[in-house]
């Protein structure tokens, strides 16, 4: 149901294209709260996206949120395919099955690179999201 829903809306939200041309879905994350940033990124049924999410590293989690919750799409699980080196991440379901939520918190101290990956069931929309941890403002 995911997929179907998101690749009806993409020309919608992508603008005018060739109608022989692929279309990624909407452009995510639709919300980011936190001391981060995390770049836009669209998603491709069965690959997995690479995004990048700059942290500061406060002790406070980055989250962000993908999927239009007015889509209606349903999603059956979002699952933690790489866990981090440098910290902890938890992908969650909400909204009643329309969003997800995926939040990173590093570990205390940590200044640096770091990895996950987070699939999202059904048709294996995959998010890699590389990290960037930097120091607290004013640490």
């Amino acid at each position: 149901m995911l997929r179907p829903v998101l690749l009806l809306l993409a020309p919608l939200l992508a603008g005018c294209v060739d109608a022989g041309s692929y279309v990624p879905g909407p452009l995510q994350p639709q919300a980011v709260s936190g001391p981060c940033q995390v770049e836009r990124f669209f998603f491709l049924p069965q690959r997995s996206r690479p995004t990048t999410m700059t942290v500061a590293n406060t002790g406070q989690a980055c989250r962000f949120v993908v999927i239009n919750g007015a889509l209606n799409a349903v999603v059956d699980a979002a699952l933690l395919t790489q866990s981090p080196s440098h910290g902890q991440a938890q992908p969650e379901v909400i909204n009643g099955r329309t969003q997800v939520a995926v939040s990173y918190v590093p570990a205390p101290g940590y200044v640096g690179p770091d990895r996950f990956e987070v699939t999202l069931e059904p048709d294996a929309y995959g998010i890699t999201v590389n990290v960037a941890v930097t120091p607290a403002r004013g640490g």
